[in-house]
């Protein structure tokens, strides 16, 4: 089965900031049975968004009904169901191949990249941790066990990624043999096409979700 990596713009509006604080809250005073309303009620909604249910198993013969009940809800999966109708579609890394997102992950270290640049461009952070910015509570914000609720990289974080795969798609950095192999195999791979392509059309107050299937 193919590996498939899946992008999407999820823009940070007055309506995406009313929806995390109300999800928060519920989820901050226990009330389960609140959090789990109102993921269902927008879970029928997806049924219509296919890209959206493929990239993180939200289709209905899965799992995520289940999860969304009051005794399994997290508030990760619950942020993902109430936003999810609002991400846009981005060309992924796997515009042109399907292993891109591979490559990149293994070439960009011989070019200079951070480990962690590298994991926000391909993977993101948990969704907790785009939760955690709106929150005053103290207390750390577990992962829940439903695993697919994508990767998530912040908006400033998207723009030095912009800035770095543009100077990358002019040439190696480096005058190395080894760096100038990595960028050759990037280059014609097309992986550093599908990266910009990924990366240009988001704004300042994107944020960028990602997700790996298999």
């Amino acid at each position: 089965m193919a590996v498939l990596h899946h992008a999407f713009r999820c823009p940070v509006t007055p309506s995406f900031e009313r929806t995390v604080f109300d999800l928060l809250a519920a989820w901050e005073t226990a009330d389960r049975e609140r959090l789990s309303t109102m993921a269902i009620s927008r879970y029928a909604a997806l049924a219509q968004r296919q890209d959206i249910r493929d990239a993180f198993y939200l289709g209905p013969d899965g799992a995520a009904s289940s999860w969304l009940q009051p005794q399994f809800i997290s508030p990760g999966l619950a942020a993902l169901v109430l936003l999810a109708a609002d991400f846009v579609p981005l060309p992924s890394l796997s515009g042109n191949n399907d292993t891109n997102h591979h490559l990149l992950a293994t070439h960009l270290p011989t070019l200079g990249w951070q480990t962690e640049e590298i994991d926000l461009l391909i993977h993101g952070q948990p969704i907790e941790a785009m939760l955690h910015r709106y929150t005053n509570s103290t207390r750390h914000l577990q992962q829940g066990e439903f695993r697919h609720t994508g990767g998530w990289t912040p908006p400033m974080m998207t723009r030095k990624l912009k800035e770095k795969i543009d100077r990358l798609t002019l040439g190696p950095p480096l005058p190395a043999a080894e760096a100038e192999q990595a960028w050759k195999r990037l280059n014609e791979s097309k992986a550093l096409d599908d990266a910009r392509a990924m990366l240009a059309p988001l704004n300042d107050d994107d944020w960028l979700v990602l997700s790996t299937t298999h």
